[in-house]
């Protein structure tokens, strides 16, 4: 199957899925460069402030600057497994997509619910304390 083309020839579908992970890049290079501009920044988090619950995130970027700096990740008990999920099965799902040429099975039922899993499961466990 023939995929679609830019003006530069590249994929489509890759396109959206290179901006990611260039954001991803961008962003661990600023957690690992300066963790205390985004950490001091005073982000609130909206559910939070709203309904008093932490939401599946609440405490990712703390500790995904304790782990670029070597320490353990002690906010949030889903942050493990966010990183192997953003750095490891991401990135690898999209070069497996990409090399057969099949990057359209991130729209897929399966994907879709299984996101919604993990994120209804994140929820939980994080407001578990």
């Amino acid at each position: 199957m023939l995929m679609p083309q830019t003006a530069l020839g590249v994929n489509r579908e890759l396109v959206p899925h290179m901006w990611v992970l260039a954001a991803m890049a961008v962003a661990t290079v600023v957690l690992a460069a300066g963790p205390q501009w985004v950490v001091q920044a005073g982000y609130r988090c909206g559910l939070q402030a709203l309904t008093g619950l932490r939401c599946p995130f609440c405490g990712m970027t703390r500790d995904f600057a304790a782990m670029l700096h070597g320490g353990r990740p002690a906010l949030n008990p889903c942050s493990w497994v966010a990183a192997i999920m953003v750095y490891g099965l991401y990135p690898a799902a999209v070069l497996v997509g990409w090399r057969r040429g099949r990057l359209n099975y991130f729209h897929g039922a399966a994907v879709k619910y299984g996101v919604m899993a993990a994120l209804a499961a994140m929820l939980v466990l994080n407001n578990l304390r």
